[in-house]
Formats: C-alpha cells, structure tokens, sequence
C-alpha cells in the first residue's frame, strides 16, 4: 500500500498529475488514506470505483 503514494507523487513529479486520474481503494484503503496518498479519487470496492470513474470522465469531456 506504500506505493501507492509513491505512484500518485511520482506522477506528479513527472508533469502527469493533470492528466492522469488517479484513484485508490480496495478492502485495505480508507478515504483518509487516498486523500494522504494524494489520489483524485476513493472507491471502496470495483463496482464503486467504476461509478466514480464513469463521473469523472463524463466531468472532464464536459469541459472540453
């Protein structure tokens, strides 16, 4: 679960963070754990985590 950080950070560091929507869930993640992490997003299992993606990228086409 570390690396999960690392992964957002490193995205970030690399001029990606804008363009990658990262998001972080699963049994052993918390929201206060994506939101440490850094990640756009939180989804507590698959079928949540796909509603929430299907949200963002209906956002983001929207403002384009």
């Amino acid at each position: 679960m570390p690396n999960r950080k690392i992964v957002v950070e490193t995205l970030g560091e690399e001029g990606m963070g804008n363009d990658i929507y990262a998001m972080v869930g699963g049994a052993p993640a918390t929201e206060n754990f994506a939101k440490d992490a850094g990640a756009d997003a939180y989804g507590r299992d698959a079928a949540v985590s796909v509603d929430t993606a299907k949200i963002y990228l209906t956002q983001r086409r929207q403002k384009t």
